[in-house]
Order: C-alpha cells, then structure tokens, then sequence
C-alpha cells in the first residue's frame, strides 16, 4: 500500500492490488468515523482506489529471470558457468 494523500478534505488511500482494495474498502467507513473523531473534522472523506502501477515488468519465462538474477549478481553467473549448469 502507498501512502494516503490528502487534497482538499479528501485522504486518497491508494492500494497495490485488487484483495488489497476489497479489505482496505470494506474499513473505510470505519477508519473516516475514527480520522473525523480524533481531529473534529466532520468534513474529511477516505477515498480508496486501486493504483495501477505498470512499471513493474513482467518476465516471459525461467530464463528471462535468471537472466536479471545474474545481471544484478555477477557470481551467480560464474558458478553456474563453474558448475556447468543447463538452465
């Protein structure tokens, strides 16, 4: 989950995926009661949306990932080049 932003009274709570939408959802009646009663402010509202966030990639198969794991980590790339590995 992101951080909330607020704009204008309005606290936007941003979730990562779709369970994570449906629970946080299903409080927010809830967590706006508790947010207006601590502060007195009866004019805030919590607004839940589900981020959409594409900068994640995703890879095509086995070797695609082994292909970043050795890009990030040199000596996983020698020791299956020292051990003889078919991947």
């Amino acid at each position: 989950m992101n951080n909330p932003s607020i704009k204008d009274n309005i606290i936007t709570i941003s979730t990562i995926n779709k369970m994570n939408f449906k629970e946080v959802k299903a409080y927010r009646n809830r967590i706006q009661t508790f947010i207006s009663k601590e502060l007195n402010n009866y004019t805030i509202s919590v607004d839940v949306k589900l981020s959409e966030d594409n900068s994640k990639k995703s890879y095509l198969d086995s070797k695609d990932k082994l292909e970043i794991i050795i890009k990030d980590n040199k000596n996983i790339g020698l020791l299956i080049d020292e051990l003889r590995l078919r991947i």
